[in-house]
Protein backbone atom coordinates (compact mmCIF):
# COMPACT_ATOMS: atom_id res chain seq x y z
CA UNK A 1 0.00 0.00 0.00
CA UNK A 2 2.66 2.57 0.27
CA UNK A 3 3.91 2.11 -3.40
CA UNK A 4 0.68 4.34 -4.46
CA UNK A 5 1.60 6.75 -1.77
CA UNK A 6 5.41 7.02 -2.06
CA UNK A 7 4.50 7.37 -6.21
CA UNK A 8 1.98 10.10 -5.92
CA UNK A 9 4.80 11.78 -2.99
CA UNK A 10 7.05 11.95 -6.12
CA UNK A 11 4.56 13.31 -8.57
CA UNK A 12 3.52 16.13 -5.43
CA UNK A 13 7.54 16.80 -5.49
CA UNK A 14 8.04 17.42 -9.17
CA UNK A 15 4.65 19.66 -9.08
CA UNK A 16 6.18 21.65 -6.76
CA UNK A 17 9.69 22.16 -7.85
CA UNK A 18 7.95 23.33 -10.84
CA UNK A 19 5.21 25.69 -9.71
CA UNK A 20 6.78 27.08 -6.74
CA UNK A 21 10.04 28.76 -8.44
CA UNK A 22 7.70 30.10 -11.17
CA UNK A 23 5.16 31.03 -8.76
CA UNK A 24 7.21 33.25 -6.62
CA UNK A 25 9.14 35.01 -10.10
CA UNK A 26 5.84 35.71 -11.54
CA UNK A 27 4.45 37.46 -8.13
CA UNK A 28 7.68 39.46 -8.15
CA UNK A 29 7.31 40.57 -11.37
CA UNK A 30 3.35 41.31 -10.78
CA UNK A 31 4.51 43.94 -7.67
CA UNK A 32 7.02 45.31 -9.68
CA UNK A 33 4.64 45.77 -12.61
CA UNK A 34 1.93 47.04 -10.13
CA UNK A 35 4.91 49.36 -8.08
CA UNK A 36 5.78 50.90 -11.36
CA UNK A 37 2.11 51.59 -12.55
CA UNK A 38 1.24 53.75 -9.75
CA UNK A 39 3.52 56.32 -10.44
CA UNK A 40 1.46 57.28 -13.21
CA UNK A 41 -0.72 60.57 -13.20
CA UNK A 42 -3.66 61.43 -15.12
CA UNK A 43 -3.66 64.72 -16.95
CA UNK A 44 -5.86 66.20 -19.54
CA UNK A 45 -4.69 66.69 -22.99
CA UNK A 46 -6.29 68.54 -25.22
CA UNK A 47 -6.05 67.13 -29.31
CA UNK A 48 -4.42 69.86 -31.78
CA UNK A 49 -5.09 67.78 -34.52
CA UNK A 50 -6.58 65.12 -36.62
CA UNK A 51 -4.98 63.43 -39.52
CA UNK A 52 -6.69 59.87 -40.45
CA UNK A 53 -6.92 58.01 -38.16
CA UNK A 54 -3.65 60.05 -35.85
CA UNK A 55 -4.61 62.74 -33.64
CA UNK A 56 -1.79 64.75 -32.00
CA UNK A 57 -2.23 65.76 -27.80
CA UNK A 58 -0.61 68.81 -25.66
CA UNK A 59 -1.00 68.67 -22.22
CA UNK A 60 1.18 70.58 -19.65
CA UNK A 61 3.76 68.46 -17.57
CA UNK A 62 5.06 69.06 -13.66
CA UNK A 63 6.62 72.37 -13.96
CA UNK A 64 4.29 73.99 -16.79
CA UNK A 65 6.40 72.10 -19.78
CA UNK A 66 4.17 71.42 -22.61
CA UNK A 67 4.28 68.21 -24.41
CA UNK A 68 3.19 66.67 -27.54
CA UNK A 69 2.42 63.60 -28.72
CA UNK A 70 0.84 61.75 -31.86
CA UNK A 71 -1.34 58.61 -31.17
CA UNK A 72 -3.41 56.44 -33.19
CA UNK A 73 -7.50 56.47 -33.05
CA UNK A 74 -9.58 53.59 -31.77
CA UNK A 75 -13.07 54.13 -31.74
CA UNK A 76 -14.97 57.58 -33.13
CA UNK A 77 -12.89 60.27 -33.89
CA UNK A 78 -12.75 63.18 -31.87
CA UNK A 79 -13.14 66.91 -32.76
CA UNK A 80 -10.08 69.37 -32.08
CA UNK A 81 -10.40 70.71 -28.58
CA UNK A 82 -11.95 67.78 -27.42
CA UNK A 83 -10.09 66.91 -23.74
CA UNK A 84 -8.76 63.53 -22.99
CA UNK A 85 -7.52 61.97 -20.12
CA UNK A 86 -4.00 60.61 -20.59
CA UNK A 87 -1.56 59.09 -17.88
CA UNK A 88 2.14 59.91 -17.80
CA UNK A 89 5.06 58.61 -15.86
CA UNK A 90 7.55 61.48 -14.46
CA UNK A 91 10.51 59.63 -15.95
CA UNK A 92 8.58 59.75 -19.16
CA UNK A 93 6.61 62.86 -19.63
CA UNK A 94 6.63 62.70 -23.42
CA UNK A 95 5.34 60.11 -24.02
CA UNK A 96 1.28 59.47 -22.63
CA UNK A 97 -0.61 56.43 -22.32
CA UNK A 98 -4.06 55.84 -23.55
CA UNK A 99 -5.41 53.39 -21.40
CA UNK A 100 -5.66 53.22 -17.07
CA UNK A 101 -2.71 51.80 -15.74
CA UNK A 102 -4.36 50.33 -12.99
CA UNK A 103 -4.39 46.96 -14.09
CA UNK A 104 -1.48 46.75 -15.17
CA UNK A 105 0.44 43.15 -13.15
CA UNK A 106 -2.90 41.85 -12.18
CA UNK A 107 -2.68 38.84 -15.09
CA UNK A 108 0.98 37.88 -13.53
CA UNK A 109 0.04 38.12 -9.86
CA UNK A 110 -3.34 35.88 -10.40
CA UNK A 111 -0.73 33.27 -12.44
CA UNK A 112 1.48 33.89 -10.09
CA UNK A 113 -0.57 33.21 -6.53
CA UNK A 114 -2.39 30.40 -8.45
CA UNK A 115 0.90 28.60 -8.87
CA UNK A 116 2.45 29.42 -5.79
CA UNK A 117 -0.35 28.24 -4.31
CA UNK A 118 -0.43 25.10 -6.33
CA UNK A 119 3.77 24.76 -5.43
CA UNK A 120 2.84 24.61 -1.33
CA UNK A 121 0.08 22.57 -1.51
CA UNK A 122 2.09 19.94 -3.59
CA UNK A 123 5.51 21.04 -1.23
CA UNK A 124 2.72 20.17 1.85
CA UNK A 125 1.81 16.96 0.31
CA UNK A 126 5.24 15.63 -1.04
CA UNK A 127 6.74 16.13 2.37
CA UNK A 128 3.34 14.67 4.77
CA UNK A 129 2.62 11.74 2.61
CA UNK A 130 5.50 9.74 3.61
CA UNK A 131 4.15 9.58 7.38
CA UNK A 132 0.90 7.71 5.76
Amino acid sequence: MTEPLDAIAIAAEVFAWLTLPVGIVLLICGLARRSWSKRYAAVKAVITTVHDRDAKLRWFADGGAVHESTSPLTGPIPAVGDARTVWVHPSRPESPRLDDPAHDGRVLLTLGGILTGVGVVATLVSNLLPFF
